[in-house]
Order: C-alpha cells, then sequence, then structure tokens
C-alpha cells in the first residue's frame, strides 16, 4: 500500500495519472487495504504538495532518521500537520491490520484459493480531495484477473498484459510506469524526468522505454552478495546505453503503450485481422485507433463488463498476447526477452540515473534468498541463449553486432561461474574420495641432516 501511495503521488498533473493495482491473489484483504490507502491519500497527497515533500512514501518519510526534506521543517504549523498526517497514518495502517486478523479467525475470504477465482475490478475516484488545496485524486483502480487450473497464467507476464488491456479501455494513457510491490516512488519527479526523453522530438518516434536503476534501502554496509546489483546498472546498463540502450530490467520502467502492440501496422488492417492478434474486444480495438477517448473509469455497467472480459483467463486463446504482444511470454524473465524484441524490432531505450534514486526497493540480503532469485534470473536468462531467441543469431537487420554481444555476455553470464564452481568443489571431491591433491613427499635422514 505504500507503493500505490507513493505512485499516486507522483508530481504529475493528477487528472492525467491513473494507478492500476494488481492482485493475482483476488484477495479481499488486500481490496479491503486499497479502499483505505486511496482514503488516506486525501490527506496525504495535500500534505506533500502543500510543504513540498520529496519522500512520498508514507513509511519511508515517517520512518527516516533525518530530519524532513521540506522547506518548511522549522515551521510549527507544518510540524502539527506532519504530527496529525502521521496519526491518520498509524490509523490507516491499524485498520488493515484489523481486518487481516479479523479474516483470519472467521477465515471469510472467498477468494482464499489464489489459482482458481472469478476477475475482479473497482474503480477508486474522487473530484475533489480538498477545497482549500482544490486538487483532484489521481485515480486508483484495483485489478484481479481470473485465475483457473486449467488455464496457464503466465505469471508476472501475464498479469503485466491483463493491466494493459483493462487500462487502455480505461485510461489509454500512452506511457506505462511499471513499479513493483517492492519498491516505491523515492523521487516525485520521476515521471516528469521519462517525459523528458518520451517527448524529445529527436528521439521519440523510435523510444520504447525509459529505464532508471534499481535502488535499495536495505542493503547491508558490506553487501558481500552485491544485492544491489553494481555490476549491472553502474557498468552494464551505462555501456549499453551509448548503444540502442539498456536491457529492460523488471521494474522502475516508463515505457510507450504503442510499442507493446507487436509489429501490425494498425492503420488500414481489418478488423478480423486486429481481432486475431488482440481478441474479440471491440473496446480494446478501438483503444488502438489515434484520438481514441474512452468513457473513462466513470463508463458505467457496460465498461465494467468489457474490462471483465479482458482480465478473463479465456481472453487471450487463440490471439499472439505474450507472442508478438505485450509483455512476452516464452522466457521466465518476461523483462528482458520483451525488451530484447522490442530492440529486434527497432525501437530503443534510454538508461536514466538522477542523482537522487527515484525509486527504492527492498534487496536479498541472505544466501538463501540470493540462491533462489538468482536462480529464477539465471536460469531464464540462459535459456534465451539456446533457444530460437539467441542473441547471436536473433533478428540480424536490426541489432548492431555490439549490442548483440552486450546481451550475449547477459544470458551466458551463468557459464562464468563453472570456472569458480570447479575450483571450490575438485578439491573436496578429491579429499572426500581419499585422492590426495599433492604428489606425496617423504623425507630421508639424509635430507634433513643436509
Amino acid at each position: 500500500m505504500n507503493t500505490v501511495i507513493s505512485a499516486m503521488a507522483l508530481d504529475y498533473p493528477p487528472e492525467k495519472l491513473y494507478v492500476y493495482l494488481s492482485d493475482d491473489g483476488g484477495s479481499s484483504v488486500t481490496l479491503h487495504a486499497t479502499r483505505e490507502a486511496f482514503k488516506f491519500s486525501r490527506l496525504w497527497i495535500p500534505f506533500c504538495t502543500r510543504y513540498r515533500i520529496k519522500t512520498r512514501c508514507p513509511k519511508a518519510f515517517f520512518s527516516s532518521s533525518d530530519d524532513d526534506d521540506s522547506d518548511f521543517v522549522r515551521s510549527s504549523v507544518y510540524m502539527e500537520d506532519k504530527t496529525q498526517i502521521q496519526e491518520k497514518y498509524d490509523a490507516f495502517k491499524e485498520k488493515i491490520e484489523s481486518f487481516r486478523e479479523n479474516m483470519a479467525i472467521s477465515r471469510d475470504d472467498p477468494a482464499i484459493n489464489v489459482k482458481d477465482h472469478p476477475p475482479s475490478i473497482e474503480v477508486m475516484q474522487d473530484n475533489i480531495i480538498d477545497e482549500a488545496d482544490n486538487g483532484k485524486m489521481p485515480h486508483l483502480v484495483y485489478v484481479s484477473r481470473e485465475k483457473r487450473p486449467s488455464h496457464p497464467h503466465h505469471f508476472k507476464a501475464g498479469a503485466l498484459n491483463v493491466l494493459l488491456r483493462v487500462s487502455a479501455v480505461m485510461s489509454n494513457s500512452p506511457y506505462i510506469l511499471v513499479l513493483d510491490c517492492d519498491m516505491f516512488c523515492n523521487d516525485p519527479s520521476s515521471a516528469r524526468y521519462a517525459m523528458c526523453f518520451h517527448l524529445d522530438p529527436k528521439i521519440s518516434s523510435s523510444l520504447a522505454f525509459v529505464q532508471f536503476p534499481q535502488k535499495f534501502y536495505n542493503v547491508t554496509k558490506n553487501d558481500i552478495y552485491d544485492s544491489q546489483l553494481r555490476s549491472l546498472f553502474t557498468l552494464q546498463w551505462r555501456g549499453m546505453n551509448g548503444l540502442k540502450g539498456p536491457v529492460l530490467s523488471g521494474t522502475g520502467f516508463y515505457i510507450k503503450r504503442v510499442s507493446l502492440c507487436g509489429n501490425l501496422t494498425i492503420k488500414g488492417t481489418d478488423l478480423t485481422q486486429l481481432k486475431e492478434y488482440f481478441g474479440s474486444s471491440n473496446e480494446f480495438i478501438k483503444s488502438l485507433m489515434q484520438n481514441y477517448t474512452s468513457d473513462s473509469v466513470s463508463g458505467g455497467n457496460a465498461l465494467l463488463e468489457e474490462t471483465h472480459l479482458l482480465a478473463s483467463c479465456k481472453y487471450e486463446i487463440s490471439t499472439k498476447w505474450g507472442q508478438e504482444v505485450g509483455f512476452l511470454y516464452d522466457s521466465v524473465v518476461e523483462d528482458y526477452l520483451t525488451g530484447f524484441i522490442l530492440h529486434c524490432n527497432g525501437w530503443t531505450s534510454v538508461f536514466c540515473e538522477p542523482s537522487r534514486p527515484q525509486f527504492l526497493g527492498s534487496a536479498t540480503t541472505n544466501l538463501n534468498d540470493v540462491l533462489i532469485q538468482g536462480t529464477r534470473w539465471y536460469s531464464g536468462l540462459f535459456e534465451n541463449g539456446v533457444n530460437k531467441y539467441c542473441p547471436l543469431i536473433y533478428g540480424p537487420s536490426m541489432m548492431p553486432i555490439l549490442q548483440r554481444l552486450c546481451n550475449a555476455e547477459l544470458v551466458y553470464f551463468p557459464l562464468y561461474c563453472l570456472p569458480l564452481w570447479c575450483f571450490a568443489t575438485i578439491p573436496q571431491l578429491c579429499l572426500l574420495n581419499g585422492i590426495p591433491l599433492y604428489p606425496k613427499v617423504t623425507a630421508t635422514t639424509e635430507m634433513l641432516e643436509l
């Protein structure tokens, strides 16, 4: 919920900002928490705007040991307002915890089976936050896609594609921020940074996404497991920024919606072919056209029914979703593969790293978590080095040779561990099997006397 609130508090015109929360579990606890988060945002966003607060994640703001970054830190009115808003935040947390405890006691959660539940979509909106501030609230939309054991759900990529479709008929914003739930907006200006690139006439026509580095607030001082991923975000991504751009990194990126529509030319394509690509929703097909205006989130029951269709598990059957449209399904690391195919199709990307981290997240800090996370990442990367998407041979016409080598270095990275593994493991195996590691040396009397 702190992630949701920090996204709603971005420094961007609120009438142009829509926040969609994907809850794959379909939990009533998460839905209740989303409602409470929206209520608290009515107080939190005006507070941040009024005092020009930079740290707009409530948890980070109230738990920081440093003094506030506001210009009004010495104002008695500010301190009074801060105390009141902190009390509201504590009450907000208490409401969520109480609801969760009550649900656990009563076991009355209708969506207790996270792999088998219908779609659920709820819109939270408000025209005016506070008459004194005369500000509008961004829209908040809770989305829980349908999941059935008989249909593949494609993990994160499947959830993102549902959000793409639902948001297309509700707001159809041309630019999308993807943010994982374990990260929050650490600075409200990330959207403006991204728009500086997306609206640049020199690069806008080919720019697919702006990638920000992943920074973490819980990294230990020594960071012996490199949880902050320095080799990626301080070396490789900066180097690739001089080519076609960095790899898509899963979170903290602003992507252009049209780049995820595949290579199909929308203009002049007949309706039958469009439905073969994008599915049967006429409203979604309309959203692909220029100058499309929907009924927004107040479109009534007809629009809500359409969003339920788009969030159903059967919608993607016999379409190109996950193959040529949206985030791709052929790899566990959907972010890498989607970004790679975008580059192959002629799109570019940009690495943006302001001095103040725009996003902060929680990193793995123990060996067990690092191994679990690393196994998923590197097995997913390596499969892209041995399947048809091998960067050395796939899409030769649109990918420069240096960009290919950068991608190849990334997908074959797990192989670099083999020499180290052999160096560490072979001596142990020898000792366990009684095999001497070094030639046996015997000392004689003559040698000792010398």
